[in-house]
């Protein structure tokens, strides 16, 4: 996948998740991906993972709001497990969940950054090196 098609997945990719986040939360592990997402135009519901509590408090919390979440942990070894322990939990309380995101992103995003953090940095790099550097969202 060269340069131009990485962008376009990814942003495709974003755009996708702010449309998926009206109606179910996106579950990060903190404050700074939520930001992340944020600038990166995914405006709607998204819930930090690390505010203090566990996780299946935190999974209950969903389950008393949504049927559904999308799970979007960092991809690096932590981010996983996490991703594995939520996925339990969600399913236990009966709350479906999505992993595609999480896969797709990783994927393209591996072998550049680890987190969700580091994603608008990736885009305005990926924007200057394709002459395309417009503003994020």
């Amino acid at each position: 996948m060269d340069q131009n098609e990485t962008l376009d997945t990814l942003e495709e990719t974003l755009k996708e998740m702010d449309e998926a986040s009206r109606l179910m939360p996106v579950i990060v592990e903190g404050l700074k991906d939520r930001i992340a997402l944020r600038s990166l135009g995914v405006n709607g519901n998204v819930v930090v993972l690390n505010d203090g509590t566990s996780i299946l408090a935190t999974c209950e919390k969903i389950a008393k709001q949504w049927t559904a979440a999308i799970i979007f942990t960092d991809w690096d070894q932590k981010g996983g497990e996490l991703a594995h322990a939520l996925a339990e939990n969600l399913g236990a309380l009966g709350i479906s969940y999505d992993t595609e995101y999480r896969a797709n992103v990783s994927m393209i995003a591996k072998k550049d950054i680890k987190d969700v953090e580091g994603l608008p940095a990736l885009i305005r790099r990926l924007r200057i090196l394709t002459g395309n550097p417009r503003p994020i969202f």
